[in-house]
């Protein structure tokens, strides 16, 4: 699981949103929501130094383009005949194994689950074609090890990933990308490394190639293993509106809830929606379902009220044809915030937001009086 700080001065709403959109973290909202209480809040915003350990949910809403990514299908042995289920492998020196506990050091040449690519020649190579959109940013990640078993390393090849981008009928090129390379003069022997980066799909694209192989830069010897290979990239909806976060939304100007989907993986194919929409910021909670699996980019609301928060989320479901359905919920949970019944300005001094500046606003006033959360200030509390 990855995990990430997050520092900074957040909005309530949004914060309550993104605590009961943690998962595989067990944590009850009520206790979320008192967290977030100690804080000070202004305008519904909440103003305090706030330390979230986030187990990303963004998962969901990335799109995995590669069929067999850990090499657990297909027969074991040497590339002769290919062997590799939905790989396509070029060479002979290559061999589908289950090394999990290799030579006299006992390295584990498998990554993950109980199988894994090696290759000892720059005349091999193995790769995979994936659907491709212009201008989509694919990330790779790729692991790699060489084993000091196998002729004290890797020595004289390197390994190199890259993606080449192809048209419609495979046979034009568009251009390639490297990936990343395994070692830069020194050989990582016997440790798992991860080779990663961000690549974009040129004009004229329609097939991305992920390759996996070796380049020669001196003498030769060793071999490379290679698993888990991952080509994602982030397939959600996009561009709310209402805006995401957007405040003193007149209620009576808001009539529909619209969206951008996501292109879908193959072309001709139409992008499905959900839509949940309401007032609890964990989704779906209580919050109801407005649009159920429909060919729409909106969906009609009415009766808003004033001064109130309400959530969104929009799930996509893609045919993929010829293949299975794929649905992926919507890694953001978009809210907005409608305006009182005083109208969509704010009176300076109208601190507890009730349209009127008044002695409850001197209450609020003196009851946070001198206190301060100036980080840079030590004498702040």
């Amino acid at each position: 699981m990855v995990f990430e700080l997050i520092v900074g001065a957040l909005s309530y709403k949004k914060l309550s949103a993104l605590f009961c959109h943690i998962k595989d973290i067990n944590i009850k909202t009520k206790t979320c929501l008192a967290l977030l209480r100690k804080g000070y809040i202004m305008k519904k915003k909440i103003v305090l130094l706030v330390i979230l350990v986030i187990g990303f949910a963004a998962g969901n809403a990335l799109a995995h383009n590669l069929l067999n990514p850990s090499f657990e299908q297909g027969v074991l042995g040497r590339f002769d005949p290919p062997n590799v289920t939905y790989w396509t492998t070029v060479g002979t020196a290559g061999w589908h194994h289950s090394d999990v506990d290799y030579g006299p050091d006992h390295v584990n040449c498998v990554h993950s689950g109980t199988k894994a690519v090696k290759i000892w020649s720059w005349n091999t190579y193995l790769y995979q074609d994936f659907n491709a959109i212009v201008g989509k940013p694919y990330k790779v990640d790729v692991w790699a090890l060489s084993a000091s078993a196998d002729n004290t390393g890797l020595h004289g090849y390197n390994g190199v990933v890259e993606v080449n981008w192809l048209d419609s009928t495979k046979t034009v090129g568009k251009g390639t990308q490297i990936i990343g390379y395994y070692y830069s003069g020194v050989d990582p022997c016997d440790t798992w490394k991860l080779i990663s980066g961000v690549c974009t799909s040129p004009s004229g694209t329609a097939y991305g190639r992920v390759v996996l192989k070796l380049v020669t830069v001196g003498p030769t010897g060793g071999s490379l293993n290679w698993d888990d290979v991952s080509v994602t990239w982030r397939y959600a909806a996009s561009n709310p509106k209402p805006a995401d976060d957007a405040n003193d939304v007149v209620p009576s100007e808001v009539t529909a809830l619209s969206w951008d989907r996501p292109a879908p993986r193959h072309t001709g194919d139409i992008i499905r929606c959900d839509v949940w929409f309401g007032t609890d910021p964990c989704m779906p909670g209580t919050n109801a379902k407005i649009l159920n699996k429909q060919d729409a980019n909106s969906v009609a609301i009415s009766s808003l009220v004033p001064n109130q928060d309400y959530y969104w989320r929009v799930d996509c479901y893609d045919p993929n044809s010829p293949g299975p359905e794929i649905k992926t919920e919507g890694d953001e949970i978009w809210t907005f915030h409608t305006a009182g019944n005083c109208g969509p300005s704010y009176i300076l001094g109208d601190i507890n937001g009730d349209c009127y500046v008044n002695l409850a606003d001197v209450k609020e006033i003196a009851a946070n009086w001198l206190k301060c959360n100036d980080g840079s200030n030590p004498q702040c509390q």
